[in-house]
């Protein structure tokens, strides 16, 4: 009889499984963001979790990254869902320029603007280095390699009259550069993060350190060349120790898709993003500047059809 039970209860599973459909594992989208000493890692981390909460059929992932070089890449094998970048890598992808030259990204597509990204030189406050000049001979984290951040930085160390050749160059990701200066390795570092910044909050506990302005007057100037870039102002006290406002530059970081996303999906990750924002604002304070009219600026390359659909039924684009 224990014997006959067994077997009964051995064909009622298999018949269970037989008859029960398979269920589909969700489709896996891979977020490309950048080191985790900024806020963008914590931003794709963000987006990740209301894309699995929201959106059924899709379990989203952040990871770190060189950033808006690397992560275009990323975007270009589909790698990627989704990926930060800086707006004028992303337009230097499209258009085949820089690190595209001979690979031009045509199939990348703009999802939405986020908020101001700032670059920011910085070195120990007791050291000989006190303006961005004086960093000629020295030993300098430009970011990491294929990043935005060093392009960036290359670009605004041209306007100084600077290129690598005055300097010894370091490609360190912005939390490498805080160790890196922290621990005496390098004399100067340059990043681009939101602020407040993660990784500098932290050296400032330790280190007393000082930002090297990009005067407003050069900043203007910098602007009308190249419009992406445009002058902000950190205000005092933002960081430990930081008595008098930092004058710099600041970008709009976007987030870019594939062509080949499809349009449901590009318009469902904006809804699930703008119908449940205050979700983003409390995981930092700079997703605050993330709104619906911020999100269409500054796009340097062509919205995603989806994107368009979204955006067209906020009446912020025609």
């Amino acid at each position: 009889m224990k014997c006959t039970l067994i077997a009964v209860g051995l064909i009622s599973l298999v018949v269970i499984g037989m008859t029960q459909p398979a269920v589909a594992a969700d489709e896996r989208l891979a977020i490309g963001t950048a080191s985790t000493g900024g806020t963008w890692y914590p931003l794709g981390g963000g987006v990740a979790n209301m894309i699995n909460t929201h959106i059924k059929g899709y379990y989203a992932a952040a990871h770190p990254s060189g950033a808006s070089i690397e992560n275009i890449r990323a975007i270009s094998k589909k790698q990627d869902a989704l990926a930060l970048s800086m707006p004028d890598t992303a337009f230097q992808a499209y258009q085949g320029l820089e690190a595209f030259a001979k690979n031009p990204v045509k199939e990348l597509r703009g999802l939405m603007s986020t908020y101001p990204i700032d670059i920011q030189f910085y070195t120990l406050a007791n050291g000989k280095i006190k303006s961005i000049e004086d960093l000629k001979g020295k030993k300098v984290a430009v970011g990491a390699p294929g990043s935005g951040t060093e392009a960036m930085a290359r670009y605004v160390l041209n306007v100084f009259k600077m290129t690598y050749d005055d300097i010894d160059e370091q490609f360190l990701s912005a939390t490498e550069t805080a160790e890196a200066l922290k621990d005496g390795n390098i004399d100067a570092g340059i990043v681009t993060l939101g602020t407040p910044a993660p990784a500098l909050i932290d050296l400032a506990t330790q280190r007393d350190i000082l930002f090297l302005d990009i005067e407003p007057g050069i900043a203007e100037k910098i602007n009308k060349e190249f419009p992406a870039y445009f002058p902000t102002t950190i205000p005092a006290g933002t960081y430990k120790g930081q008595d008098k406002p930092h004058h710099t530059l600041s970008w709009m970081g976007i987030f870019v898709v594939h062509q080949d996303m499809s349009e449901k999906l590009a318009y469902d990750i904006l809804k699930a993003v703008f119908d449940h924002k205050a979700d983003l604002d409390k995981i930092h304070a700079q997703f605050k500047n993330i709104t619906l009219e911020n999100a269409v600026k500054g796009m340097p390359i062509p919205f995603h059809p989806g994107a368009e659909k979204f955006f067209k039924e906020k009446g912020l684009i025609k």
